[in-house]
């Protein structure tokens, strides 16, 4: 989805964060009650820092890394 910088900006800053935000604090019980919950949730984290970080790398468009 291409846009102008702001509205890309601001539809970052404003969605996307205040979901993540928003979810890790409904699923806090979940991962604090259970260890196995916790250990998906940091592999998971963990696959799909390493994925992103390989997409990053292949982008020649500094619009699209930062996205």
């Amino acid at each position: 989805m291409a846009g102008p910088t702001p509205v890309s900006a601001l539809i970052h800053a404003a969605t996307m964060v205040a979901a993540g935000i928003y979810l890790v604090a409904r699923l806090l019980p979940v991962f604090t009650a259970s260890a196995a919950a916790l250990t998906v949730l940091s592999a998971m984290a963990a696959v799909t820092m390493i994925g992103s970080a390989l997409a990053a790398l292949a982008q020649d468009d500094i619009k699209r890394v930062l996205a």
